[in-house]
């Protein structure tokens, strides 16, 4: 069922065994889950079905430390979230993020990878995606050749798109024919209550901007808002704990990581046509496999390095290739008009450029782009930093709720391992005679601005940290608040670290691990 507190009449105070907040990624793969089990599930999400300037306003923060276009950007407050808007890459993180390294404090999760990967597995059925390993299996199935790196230092694999990346289409009609579970739309969460012990929650309050209300009364109440929103949300909520809910050792908000990424130069390469082979991107049975370059965990121990990882985009200059792809979409979407035809006249008029990339996504499964440069990426793991946060603005949104404050914060380590990793990818593609990497002028010159370069991926990430130790962490090993026995967190908030995979992946296998501990009770 599907409610939209805007439209309704007042709704009654109720009452559920689980109390799901957001419906972006971790909430739908959450509530998915239970559908078919005893627990009866309440879903509140702020947004509608369409984005709306009024609703998306209540994520404006304020920004006090490098700029974070994320932070706005790249966070949608809408029925199904991010995933509304973003491309739909899955990939695991490595096993090596999940363990202590004496080189990168306050590094280790309180979980193995190999408690976690049965859930990757299930993950990528959720995404529609094959669970072949990123490497050797992809290698085989997608007959890729391998470039002659030195396996002990560089990991040459792939990441999965998945061909549905809006998971409420999906999913959210399943929710909307269930008798168990209730979607609630506008309704802006603003209040937890805790009962006289403080060690629970009693309710939740949520709002809408048309000025209804709704009281849940959960058994068990599970946040999936993000990293953001998820510090936001505990912080605000001061009025039984001064510190806000699960801060009573200010964690809350702190560990604020992003993944820090930079366009850093070209590759020329010594035979083009073999460079778009072993790195432009791979299609098999309508789904899509980009190429990543990683450093292995071997080369970061040796080198003292975080995590990092190197994509290539290939540039076209001129605009047929853009031309083709708008012919493409257009005929997807049926808008068959007089700029159709001009473009295709156009196109027509370059027929050998057309028709190499149409030969080579059909009879090789591949991407081609003729001419086109090759840009080196490079994205960072972020080290954890206490002093990378979120904090309380002093402003407040339309609903009087604080605004968050963004204080991200870079170390010079992100600097080293930039350095480090881009000599080592520099050494390799000489060694494998794939050319030399120029590498651009900012890059070369030294540290001098560094951060200025950087942006963020919109990857929002440990502002509520698990650990077994709530001297070190917000949430247990099983996302639990330490502090308060019947509240969850659900999201990339609990990452301890970061490394320097796409969080998606992960946030759906912690939350369908989740699932699995509620339903067990």
């Amino acid at each position: 069922m599907i409610v939209d507190l805007n439209s309704s009449q007042e709704l009654p105070e109720l009452q559920c065994d689980i109390c799901i907040v957001g419906a972006g990624a971790a909430g739908l793969a959450l509530a998915t889950e239970l559908l078919g089990t005893r627990q009866n599930v309440v879903l509140l999400e702020s947004g509608g079905m369409d984005l709306e300037p009024s609703t998306q306003s209540l994520y404006d923060v304020d920004i006090t430390g490098l700029p974070h276009a994320g932070a706005t950007q790249g966070r949608f407050r809408v029925c199904g979230g991010s995933t509304t808007k973003w491309g739909g890459q899955a990939l695991p993180l490595m096993p090596s993020d999940f363990e202590k390294r004496d080189w990168v404090e306050h590094s280790g999760w309180p979980l193995s990878f190999g408690e976690l990967k049965t859930y990757y597995d299930r993950a990528c059925r959720f995404l529609l995606v094959d669970s072949l390993h990123v490497d050797d299996d992809l290698l085989d199935y997608l007959h890729a050749r391998l470039p002659a790196f030195d396996p002990q230092k560089l990991w040459y694999h792939f990441s999965k798109w998945s061909p549905r990346p809006s998971l409420r289409e999906t999913y959210l009609p399943a929710l909307r024919d269930s008798k168990q579970c209730r979607v609630v739309l506008h309704a802006n969460v603003t209040r937890i209550v805790l009962d006289g012990s403080l060690r629970r929650v009693q309710s939740v309050i949520a709002r809408s901007l048309a000025g209804k209300n709704v009281t849940v009364q959960p058994k068990i109440l599970v946040l999936c808002v993000g990293g953001i929103e998820t510090a936001r949300l505990l912080l605000s909520n001061d009025t039984q704990q001064t510190a806000g809910i699960g801060n009573g050792r200010d964690l809350v908000g702190r560990f604020f990581q992003d993944h820090p990424n930079a366009m850093v130069g070209w590759v020329r390469p010594e035979n083009p046509s073999q460079a778009q082979r072993y790195f432009n991107v791979f299609h098999k049975r309508r789904l899509k496999y980009s190429v990543r370059c990683t450093a292995t965990a071997a080369w970061q121990k040796e080198n003292r390095t975080l995590n990092a990882s190197m994509g290539i985009t290939f540039v076209q200059d001129g605009t047929l290739f853009q031309e083709m792809r708008d012919l493409h979409a257009a005929l997807r979407g049926g808008n068959i008009n007089a700029d159709f035809f001009r473009q295709l006249a156009r196109v027509a008029a370059h027929p050998l450029q057309a028709v190499i990339p149409v030969w080579h996504y059909a009879f090789r499964g591949r991407s081609f782009a003729p001419g086109a440069g090759l840009r080196v990426g490079l994205t960072c793991e972020q080290q954890p930093d206490p002093e990378s946060r979120i904090l309380l603005s002093e402003h407040t949104d339309a609903l009087g709720v604080r605004r968050a404050n963004v204080r991200w914060k870079l170390t010079e380590m992100v600097w080293t391992t930039l350095q480090r990793f881009a000599a080592l990818l520099e050494d390799q593609f000489q060694a494998a005679g794939l050319g030399r990497i120029e590498f651009d002028p900012w890059f070369q010159q030294g540290a001098a601005g560094w951060r200025e370069q950087i942006s963020d991926q919109y990857h929002h990430m440990g502002t509520a940290r698990m650990h077994d130790s709530p001297a070190y962490g917000v949430v247990d090993r099983n996302c639990r608040l330490h502090e308060v026995s019947n509240l969850y967190l659900a999201g990339s908030a609990v990452f301890p670290t970061s490394g320097h995979s796409n969080p998606t992946l992960t946030i759906l296998a912690l939350s369908m691990r989740l699932a699995d501990q509620i339903k067990q009770g």
